[in-house]
């Protein structure tokens, strides 16, 4: 007798779920544009914009198929408001064939946590397997960032033999020692001192500047590594610790407590760094790459304010669908960036497979489109 009443109650609810899925799918869209030192909750989900996205698109076509007009409509309308920051974090490209004839050039930003292994596969190993990835790449440029230099006090199990062949492979091997982010190049490279480009005080641990020649081609690039949400392991477990209600209301206390804290210290710390680099970059004249841990995703108030009016995301340009960059404690993120401008065309972006470190590698091709300048 009760069956009448029930299916009423039920499809109210899930219809009042989907209006909250449609709801946060445009909150998390736009929430790039609230200034984070004021707002950071829709910086909060933005991060999770990819995965609301697909579901506002699941529930959707779900309506539909059964015959919901309109709160499948309410689903539709969500997703062409969303439309543009969504093709950012899920994008509808595809990679390209160089130009005949063209200088192309392969890059790859991986932060390698100091070569440790996460997957705990070097036990009787006599190498490292971060590096021994790196040897096998056959990539023209690796931007590293978590690596002060290569000594075995810091880098287990990196062997001789290792830094003998990295050194064959890669002559140019640059960058501060006292800074975690280095630069391996097939080609000329220099490191150069952030204050020649940089006027006051900035941050030096969140980015460094290199000149590259390639084969007659200038190339500007900047490492980055900007601040993390610097979130210790019991934080990281409120997502994979749920095992009971209990978990989950210990769980939402945290996210309301020191979470919350930690979350709002990184986006003003990446805004405040990405102000000062933004202002830098528009000094720089000719081909720029600027790479690496973001520690943000597409979309994202720090990196739409880098990315400004100039500059291009490779994986927007060449990808297909979301990317995660990132393998632990079921974040999901796209934290890893490749942003480029000016005589450089990205051709294709695809992610490296080894989960070694905790974030994967993220390889580019390019070519220049202008010619060599000398």
């Amino acid at each position: 007798m009760f069956i009448p009443l029930v299916k009423p109650i039920l499809r109210t609810a899930a219809l009042i779920l989907s209006i909250i899925v449609y709801a946060l799918t445009i909150l998390a869209a736009y929430g790039g544009r609230f200034d984070t030192d004021y707002f950071t909750f829709p910086a909060v989900m933005t991060l999770a914009l990819p995965w609301l996205a697909i579901a506002s698109l699941v529930i959707t076509v779900a309506w539909f198929c059964f015959g919901r007009i309109f709160a499948g409509g309410l689903g539709v309308l969500a997703i062409i408001a969303s439309w543009g920051p969504v093709t950012t974090a899920c994008p509808l490209a595809s990679s390209s064939k160089p130009t005949p004839g063209a200088q192309t050039f392969s890059l790859m930003t991986y932060n390698i946590l100091h070569g440790r292994d996460l997957e705990g596969k070097s036990e009787g190993l006599g190498y490292n397997r971060t590096f021994d990835y790196i040897i096998h790449s056959g990539i023209d440029i690796v931007c590293l960032q978590e690596i002060r230099g290569f000594d075995p006090k810091e880098i287990d199990r990196l062997s001789q033999t290792q830094i003998d062949t990295l050194r064959q492979i890669y002559p140019y091997i640059v960058g501060d020692p006292s800074l975690d982010m280095k630069v391996l190049s097939k080609y000329p490279v220099t490191f150069e001192k952030g204050y020649n480009y940089i006027d006051g005080s900035f941050d030096p641990k969140r980015y460094t500047f290199y000149k590259l020649n390639i084969n007659g081609h200038r190339l500007t690039l900047i490492n980055v590594h900007l601040m993390s949400f610097m979130l210790s392991k019991k934080d990281t477990g409120v997502l994979t610790g749920i095992r009971s209600v209990n978990d989950a209301r210990n769980s939402i206390s945290m996210l309301k407590g020191g979470i919350r804290e930690k979350l709002d210290k990184g986006f003003k710390k990446r805004k405040d760094d990405v102000e000062i680099l933004r202002r830098t970059i528009d000094r720089i004249k000719g081909p720029m790459i600027i790479c690496g841990d973001f520690n943000d995703v597409p979309e994202s108030y720090a990196y739409r304010l880098l990315k400004g009016e100039d500059m291009k995301d490779a994986y927007v340009e060449t990808g297909f669908g979301p990317l995660v960059t990132y393998n632990r404690h079921a974040f999901w993120f796209h934290l890893d960036q490749i942003f480029y401008r000016n005589g450089l065309k990205a051709l294709d972006v695809r992610k490296g497979k080894t989960r070694v470190s905790d974030h994967y590698p993220v390889i580019a091709e390019f070519e220049f489109t202008d010619p060599s300048a000398d």
